[in-house]
């Protein structure tokens, strides 16, 4: 029998592990800065007479920061859930959750263009491509681990298009952001960011009941699935 080629080992030792647990905490160091990095922006004006004339004057940057501040932990609380549900990592999925991380880190830098210019079109764009890929990264993550098998047994097909698509409508809101601001104005484009109040819980609730119906014994199965998810954690 041929001794088996070292590269070969070094995939069978190295490339792929047990669990994501390093992955997840490293993640959670780099969304932890992120979001301080968010609040260096915030600072009173030097020359400043009032506490009246610096809230008028940097509202705008305080609105991008809590905005910002928003995006970066509803991302976290999803990438703190879907790593719940993953028993075995790769090469691959590192390289993506990395991906993830660059675009978090470069929040703070939009935030700041935001804070500082809009609705100029520049800022406006650039900081819903960066929320719109962040959404396109997490969903990159969620289709890989899929495909890979990297996912727990209790992921079924229909929790796994239920998660997949919690992510799309900030790809759908965001990018369509992109093409409104083009057309009729950052402004315009800015207003439309509002539609994901409307959009995520509508979508989220017709992808529910389009599974459950979808189903052997409908309801009843998501329920018992729920219930052998939760022993399974």
């Amino acid at each position: 029998m041929p001794e088996e080629r070292v590269a070969a080992r070094y995939r069978r030792l190295f490339v792929r592990g047990s669990g994501a647990d390093r992955i997840a905490y490293f993640s959670d160091a780099v969304f932890a800065i992120a979001m301080t990095l968010l609040v260096l922006d915030l600072r009173i004006p030097d020359g400043a007479t009032s506490a009246l004339a610096v809230v008028q004057a940097e509202w705008p940057s305080y609105l991008s920061f809590a905005l910002s501040f928003v995006v970066i932990a509803w991302s976290w609380i999803g990438h703190h859930r879907r790593f719940k549900a993953i028993v075995a990592h790769d090469t691959g999925l590192i390289v993506i959750n990395l991906g993830l991380l660059f675009v978090i880190v470069s929040i703070p830098f939009a935030t700041s263009l935001l804070g500082e210019f809009s609705p100029e079109l520049t800022s406006v764009v650039l900081y819903a491509a960066c929320v719109m890929l962040i959404a396109v990264m997490e969903l990159a993550e969620w289709l890989y681990l899929r495909r890979r098998r990297l996912l727990a047994p209790w992921v079924d097909g229909g929790v796994f298009l239920y998660v997949l698509w919690d992510i799309l409508p900030v790809v759908i809101v965001f990018g369509g952001s992109i093409i409104v601001a083009f057309a009729a104005g950052g402004a315009v484009a800015m207003y439309c960011w509002f539609a994901m109040f409307v959009v995520s819980p509508v979508a989220g609730a017709l992808v529910e009941r389009r599974i459950d119906r979808a189903r052997p014994g409908g309801s009843e199965a998501a329920e018992a699935d729920a219930e052998a998810a939760e022993r399974g954690l």
